[in-house]
């Protein structure tokens, strides 16, 4: 079942955002590199997915690493990801390219959030530069409409019930029946609730499944590399996170890194190789290596060994449900 978040655009009088239209594109720019986003509506109810867009534009011999975005809204709680997909790049006159990164934002809470700047790393003659975009101020409102909760009253005060000891004893008995068949059918509905409730999926189930897609997605064929491990980490950053309740996909490689070290859990071969493949991760998601299909999937077989040996056996899961 889909959760949902809703996102409008806010008064451009709040410091630091700004008001973005969907149908902006920023295809007309002169810098070697210029980042924009925005949303698709202006304005949501709760019950709702809102589309968040980054738009790169950038001359085409200029290498661009699109922004992690995740590890950019985990400050922000009631701010979650539903969705996210990088869309095929556009190519422009005058040796220009667009790339675009979707994001489908969800929250449970009303009021007014403040999307942070999408951080852009990008290399020319050799060096590393950033760039950052404008802020974005979002707003979920209410279903509700105006002047639908006027006509809700007060609570009225204590009634003192004047009545005879024996009108008292009737009434003290009727209601501690009702109170008592109210308790069965309250447990009646919660068993039949947990009865009906599927088992969770295991984390290693969801981390193949995972595996299975990025794989079928074709990427190694078509060459995209710095794509397939930036998806090849978030599906072990994800299993991570399932299975040892680590808050992996928030922390940063060096995070991470430390916390697997102070982590018995993990054995020292395991720990190598996460810190190897994240490493090369990070090397070649800023364009400082260089890879091949044989070398991605050696990596995929590493993580699924990994996978396989820390999944959570029978034995563990029966430990869990007994304490």
């Amino acid at each position: 079942m889909r959760q949902f978040f809703l996102l409008t655009l806010f008064a451009a009088a709040l410091l630091g955002c700004q008001k973005k239209k969907a149908e902006f594109t920023g295809h007309e720019t002169s810098d070697p590199v210029a980042v924009n986003v925005f949303v698709d509506r202006p304005q949501v109810r709760v019950g709702d997915l809102v589309k968040y867009t980054i738009s790169v534009n950038a001359l085409t011999n200029i290498d661009v690493a699109m922004p992690d975005f995740a590890e950019n809204l985990a400050p922000i709680k009631s701010l979650l990801i539903h969705d996210w997909e990088n869309l095929p790049d556009e190519t422009l006159p005058g040796g220009r390219v667009v790339k675009k990164q979707t994001y489908e934002l969800e929250t449970y809470l009303t009021g007014v959030y403040e999307i942070p700047p999408a951080k852009v790393d990008f290399v020319i003659n050799g060096n590393t530069n950033t760039l950052y975009s404008s802020a974005l101020c979002v707003e979920v409102v209410s279903i509700a409409k105006e002047g639908e909760m006027d006509d809700i009253r007060d609570i009225k005060g204590v009634v003192e019930l004047l009545l005879k000891e024996k009108n008292r004893t009737k009434i003290i008995i009727v209601l501690a029946s009702l109170a008592a068949v109210a308790l069965v059918l309250l447990l009646c509905l919660r068993r039949k609730k947990e009865k009906a409730a599927p088992p969770p999926v295991p984390a290693h189930v969801k981390a193949f499944a995972a595996l299975e897609a990025l794989l079928a997605e074709g990427l190694l064929e078509k060459e995209l590399y710095k794509e397939y491990f930036s998806r090849l980490s978030l599906v072990l950053r994800t299993y991570v996170e399932d299975r040892f309740e680590i808050r992996a996909p928030e922390l940063t490689t060096e995070e991470f890194l430390a916390v697997l070290r102070q982590d018995p859990k993990f054995s020292y071969e395991q720990r190598e190789m996460l810190r190897s493949f994240l490493g090369e991760c990070d090397m070649i998601k800023f364009a400082k290596s260089e890879t091949s299909a044989e070398l991605a999937k050696e990596a995929t077989d590493n993580i699924k060994n990994f996978i396989e040996q820390t999944k959570e056996t029978a034995e563990q899961k029966e430990e869990g449900g007994k304490q």
